[in-house]
């Protein structure tokens, strides 16, 4: 008789057992099975949906600008098209006319597809008969013409291979027009596996979404509502990227109406976006503050959907390309800020995950755009949405999890600790009374709270926003408040830390005494002008003590400023230490203060760099002691444990004007110096009249105009003639240089402006204009210079660095995209070399929109021959050191014969700069040098001049060089 499980003494011991194997079988072996049997099954079983792949056909494609009637007139002009494997059609105002070309093939039952979204008709001939085939659009179709899977289908079953197919189509928007040969059953596979992979995108996303918005009624979690909504909005932008977003829920949509909701849709989806955004990280959002940012993106969006639901398509387009690029910009910006400011793990995740699922979007906008979409309307697409969907939903429920754990802990942590902490712990209730307080709370704020006492917060301090408060708490941050001292109405006021959470409509908070660290670091306010290694003045000191002084200037006081730099300092710290280096420093400072009277400021600006106030002193007062000043720093060397240090310095000085601020005066002061070091003196003074400040007020007036984007007033261009020794009367080239007047029209050296422009950081915005100005005059004059084949802009390293300036410099070609075959942008060689690899991917990016380079300066001292074959040049430019002394340096004459040969051979050409006399000029056209250019051809000159002239023989004034240039016969 079997035992009984009330009379089985083991029952007890073997269930638990059982449960735990039955526990670890559900929970690991069986996924782990289903893992492994799924990839052996798309390893190694049948796949239903595999097909031989299609064959691109040939296509000629028209779209005439008046209709054309008969199918004869088309095909007869469709004969003279060139055949392509995919044609572009801009044009949906008149019919397109299509002849495609089908070769013999070994295929069963062939049939075309033309896999557009954008095709609203077709209508088919056989183009040796012209007997109809049939036509067909998207709600009806007749013949041998079929919808299928986002396009159409064509049978070629009846007709004898190879043939050729005409066709008349209308579309929807711009689009690209490709045929694809498939057999039958293949093309039939396709299809299924198109509305199987479709079906799988709508039913995950929609199912997914389903069980998130159940699990937000369920939770009361509002942000999983606004997720799930997300998520339907990510399935329909998923469908518009890969062309199924014609039906919902099994049912097509009209075609007519899918304009207005593809304008929707991604409109919807922007500001979905944007509050899903917001929600995730209003905490990091606040943190980082920057609310003109948010407000930028709040406001595309908005004005998107005002387009959406009121422009139509031609005028949306731009709107919303406008719209992504700004909202997508900005957002890009805060997502930086947030990833630099918070430097959370769980902020970077979320972001990653948020960046995946953009993508979806930004197809979509592509495919309004342009009428295609890189997705390819595969199973990979498909899988990418769903995947990245799920992160994101992952992501905000564990988001939700960590703010539910932060909140809970924060609450613990306040509960735990209330009776033993030194810190003040109280609870209020909704009408702001204390219902209960530890000891510390009642010591810290001098009362006993009793049964039946009545305290509330505000008899002690001001009122709280408190829903800010509990915020902040659980931000890691907490608010100060200050009270003062109860009946000590003189007394000095207490500041504390308060933090508090918010449970069943009370504040539970905590509350610590921090009067002794504020009064700490109102201390070290009072030291904050200090310079604490050598006790001199630093930034923010210098600051007020100049705003001080040109207090007393403006009542007629004389005021001075010196900038005082170390020679070659940072030897000192090279060779014995920086620990030496800062005793050095101390010295030094030790020493100028025994000069300077107590009125005098010292302030350090960098590392071995001084300046020095001289309040109520003219500049020739300020000079004499700044020269007594450096006579001390030279009468000894400074003892630094064995070692003996030897200082020299370098002292600048200019008169302080009322109008000057601190700036512009440290400034003026340093050019000054930079001066005195480059002339080899020990001091260079400028007064309020003095040349060298005008110019150095001019640079910083036209960089403030530069960087404000007001029009730079000063700035001009001038053009210098570049001759071809092949054919030198046949072409009309020249360079673009710089030039700038200061405010009274005296032009300014460009080397002081460029250097100048380097040293502040404002050189790419001069680069800019000047790319900008000189193809604005190209496109005004292009009917004035029809034997101009090369324009050469200079652009300088610091600018090739800058990613914005890059990124300006592509926009603004492709403005002009109809003259960059003119265009050949000079890159100096030192430059290229020293970064090598971002000087190529830039050169080749501009050789893709046809733009030309030329390698300036070549042989300056950086030449290594071998780079030549790395970096994409046309032109090789002889730096003109070479060129200038050529004749009489034999040396120089085999350099550039050997750069001529080499760059030959290499394909390109070259061009010897700084050509100054006829012979030098001969030497060259024997070395066939093919272009030249220097003052013997002709000077730089206004554009006016070359505008006027009908070739380069009306700029040349030296007769032999004319004559030279007759005699150069020799072909390009």
């Amino acid at each position: 008789m079997a035992l009984t499980e009330a009379s089985d003494p083991n029952h007890f011991k073997t269930v638990p057992v059982l449960d735990r194997l039955l526990y670890f079988f559900s929970l690991y072996a069986v996924p782990t099975a289903i893992a492994i049997l799924s990839v052996l099954t798309i390893t190694y079983l049948y796949n239903p949906y595999a097909t031989q792949g299609e064959t691109n056909l040939a296509v000629r494609s028209i779209t005439p600008n008046a209709p054309i009637g008969q199918p004869v007139q088309a095909l007869q002009a469709l004969r003279k098209q060139p055949s392509e494997q995919s044609q572009r059609v801009d044009s949906v105002e008149s019919p397109s006319w299509l002849l495609i070309d089908v070769p013999s093939a070994q295929r069963n039952n062939p049939i075309i597809e033309i896999p557009s979204t954008q095709t609203q008709s077709l209508a088919c001939w056989n183009a040796a008969t012209l007997t109809p085939m049939g036509t067909a659009n998207r709600s009806a179709h007749a013949g041998l013409l079929d919808t299928i899977k986002t396009g159409f289908s064509i049978n070629l079953s009846s007709l004898t291979l190879p043939a050729s197919i005409l066709c008349t189509a209308t579309f929807f928007n711009s689009t690209t027009i490709r045929a694809q040969l498939w057999p039958a059953t293949d093309l039939r596979k396709s299809a299924d596996r198109f509305q199987r992979n479709n079906g799988v995108l709508e039913g995950g996303l929609l199912t997914l979404s389903m069980f998130i918005l159940i699990v937000a009624l369920v939770n009361r979690e509002w942000t999983h509502v606004l997720l799930a909504t997300w998520l339907v909005g990510n399935l329909r932008m998923g469908a518009l990227a890969v062309g199924w977003d014609t039906h919902w829920l099994r049912y097509d949509i009209p075609f007519e109406w899918m304009p207005f909701i593809r304008q929707v849709t991604i409109a919807v989806y922007y500001l979905l976006s944007y509050t899903l955004f917001t929600r995730l990280f209003q905490t990091q959002l606040k943190q980082v503050n920057q609310p003109g940012m948010q407000c930028v993106v709040q406001w595309s969006g908005i004005v998107l959907l005002a387009a959406a639901l009121f422009l139509p398509r031609e005028l949306f387009k731009p709107v919303m390309q406008a719209a992504v690029a700004l909202g997508g910009g900005a957002t890009i910006f805060l997502t930086s800020h947030i990833l630099y400011r918070v430097r959370s793990r769980t902020a970077f995740w979320q972001i990653i995950a948020l960046g995946l699922v953009a993508s979806t979007m930004f197809v979509g906008i592509l495919h309004i755009t342009f009428g295609k979409s890189s997705f390819a309307n595969g199973f990979t697409g498909t899988l990418a949405l769903l995947f990245s969907s799920v992160i994101v939903a992952l992501t905000v429920a564990k988001r939700i999890q960590g703010e539910r754990r932060d909140k809970v802990r924060a609450q613990t942590e306040l509960l735990s600790n209330y009776a033993v902490v030194p810190i003040g712990m109280f609870t209020l209730n909704a009408a702001g009374i204390i219902e209960r307080a530890n000891p510390a709370f009642e010591k810290m704020l001098g009362f006993s709270l009793e049964p039946d006492s009545l305290n509330r917060w505000t008899d002690f301090f001001p009122p709280q926003d408190w829903n800010k408060l509990a915020e902040m708490t659980l931000a890691g941050q907490g608010a100060q408040i200050k009270m003062r001292g109860p009946g000590e109405v003189s007394a000095a006021p207490r500041h504390f830390s308060v933090k508090v959470t918010q449970t069943g409509g009370k504040v539970e908070g905590s509350l610590q005494d921090i009067s002794e660290q504020t009064e700490t670091i109102h201390r070290l306010q009072v030291l904050a002008n200090i310079d604490p290694l050598t006790d001199s003045l630093n930034q923010r000191g210098i600051e007020n003590a100049f705003a001080n002084a040109q207090q007393e200037a403006k009542k007629g006081k004389p005021c001075a400023l010196a900038y005082l730099e170390l020679d070659h300092f940072k030897r000192v710290s090279g060779l014995f230490g920086h620990i030496t280096g800062d005793e050095v420093l101390q010295q030094i400072c030790l020493r100028v203060k025994t000069v300077l009277s107590e009125d005098k400021q010292l302030g350090r600006v960098g590392g071995s760099e001084f300046v020095i106030l001289f309040p109520g002193e003219s500049i020739q007062a300020a000079t004499d002691i700044s020269r007594k000043l450096l006579d001390s720093l030279q009468a000894a060397p400074f003892q630094v444990g064995e070692h003996k240090i030897q200082i020299k310095a370098s002292v600048g000085i200019v008169d302080v004007t009322p109008e000057m601020d601190v700036k512009d005066a440290v400034s003026a002061a340093n050019r000054a110096c930079r001066d005195a070091k480059k002339n080899f003196q020990e001091i260079v003074v400028y007064s309020q009249n003095a040349k060298e400040l005008r110019e150095h007020n001019d640079e910083l007036r036209l960089f403030n105009d530069l960087e404000s984007g007001a029009a730079p007033k000063g700035l001009f261009l001038e053009m210098q003639p570049v001759m071809s020794l092949h054919r030198p009367f046949k072409t009309l080239d020249f360079e673009v240089l710089l030039r700038v007047h200061n405010s009274r029209g005296v032009l300014i050296p460009t080397e002081n402006v460029i250097s100048a422009a380097e040293e502040s950081g404002t050189i790419p915005i001069i680069d800019k204009w000047v790319f900008s100005a000189t193809l604005e005059w190209l496109d005004k004059h292009q009917s004035s210079l029809a034997n101009t084949r090369s324009v050469y802009i200079n652009l300088n390293g610091d600018s090739l660095n800058d990613e914005k300036f890059v990124d300006a410099f592509f926009t603004i070609l492709a403005r002009y995209e109809h003259l960059t075959k003119r265009i050949c942008i000079e890159i100096t060689e030192g430059v290229a070399l020293n970064s090598l690899d971002n000087t190529r991917q830039f050169m080749k990016r501009l050789q893709r929109k046809g733009v030309r380079i030329a390698l300036d300066d070549f042989g300056a001292g950086y030449t290594s021959f071998s780079y030549l074959k790395s970096l994409p040049a046309d032109v090789i430019k002889i730096d003109g050191i070479l060129i200038k002394d050529m004749m009489s340096t034999p040396a120089n004459i085999a350099i550039i014969r050997s750069i001529v040969e080499l760059t030959h051979s290499l394909g390109m050409k070259c061009i010897a700069e700084w050509v100054e006399d006829s012979t030098t000029l001969k030497a060259l056209w024997a070395m066939n040098v093919d272009y030249v250019q220097g003052h013997v051809i002709a000077r730089s000159m206004l554009p006016s001049r070359i505008l006027n002239a009908t070739g380069l023989i009306d700029l040349i004034a030296d007769p032999e060089v004319i004559s030279i240039a007759q005699n150069a016969t020799a072909p390009i």
